[in-house]
């Protein structure tokens, strides 16, 4: 799988809750918290736009390949225009309230839009989720709705989500906490399939790692890694159903990360994602 590929199918697709992939936690809490740190950081060095270059791994430049995001001046609205050879233009749309929180995202291309509605309770926990994938063509048009509804305890931590499909169909996923009231299991009663989150000293979160019923093997799905100053600086990231994984390795400069590198299982490198802040 060629970089542009990987970035089309992980990077630029953002937060959708929609689909069959679990960890719901870290996709839905810990991707939204990351992501309000980002724009925290970009705000404060007044950053206005991202160019993004995407390079093979033979040192090439990811043929057709153009991305770049752009912020309004009160940081309340970004958006990122992508295209390559591999993939149509696509421009997604992201509104951040007032204390920098995600409130909607809409990606458009020419084969679907995906909307995504965020709202939070009055402490700023993710409170819903609301998710819609809508594709047509000559013939008919297609739309999956999903919504995520998150219960907390009196002590702010997650003690279930409800996901509900198309408007009917209900799942509860439940988590427990760990020895330090970090979220530490994530189950899904319909599956069977539970997820352990592990942290280190700090609270930062380490490893995701799924087991289910009919497979008892533990095996992590995510693994993360930082330096001195709390930035990630290497992640590990299975792909869902297969025996395979991707290493990306993170650079920064200022705080913001100016270079990520991906690498297969066998440690090859597959691409470099540069980052040229203006």
């Amino acid at each position: 799988m060629t970089i542009t590929k990987k970035i089309t199918a992980v990077f630029f697709l953002g937060c959708i809750a929609t689909g069959a992939n679990a960890q719901y936690y870290y996709k839905d809490i810990v991707s939204n918290s990351q992501l309000k740190r980002d724009m925290a950081a970009y705000k404060e060095n007044k950053v206005r736009v991202i160019n993004i270059k995407s390079i093979e791994g033979d040192g090439y430049e990811s043929e057709g390949f153009f991305a770049q995001k752009k912020f309004s001046k009160d940081y309340k609205k970004a958006e990122l225009f992508s295209r390559s050879a591999i993939s149509s233009p696509s421009l997604q749309t992201s509104l951040f309230n007032k204390d920098g929180q995600l409130e909607q995202t809409i990606d458009s291309s020419e084969i679907a839009v995906t909307k995504n509605i965020y709202t939070y309770t009055s402490n700023g926990l993710v409170f819903s989720i609301l998710s819609s994938i809508r594709s047509s063509d000559d013939d008919f048009t297609n739309e999956i709705i999903e919504e995520h509804l998150y219960f907390y305890d009196t002590s702010g931590f997650p003690e279930k989500m409800i996901k509900v499909k198309n408007r009917k169909d209900s799942i509860t996923i439940l988590f427990a906490p760990d020895e330090k009231g970090n979220v530490g299991i994530e189950k899904d009663t319909k599956t069977g399939t539970r997820y352990y989150y592990y942290y280190d000293a700090k609270d930062r979160l380490t490893d995701v790692v799924q087991e289910n019923d009919f497979k008892k093997n533990m095996r992590p799905d995510y693994v993360f890694e930082y330096n001195a100053s709390g930035l990630m600086i290497q992640m590990t990231a299975s792909e869902e159903g297969i025996n395979n994984y991707y290493i990306w390795k993170y650079v920064y400069e200022n705080g913001l990360r100016v270079r990520e590198k991906c690498y297969s299982k066998e440690r090859r490198l597959m691409g470099t994602i540069e980052y040229e802040y203006k």
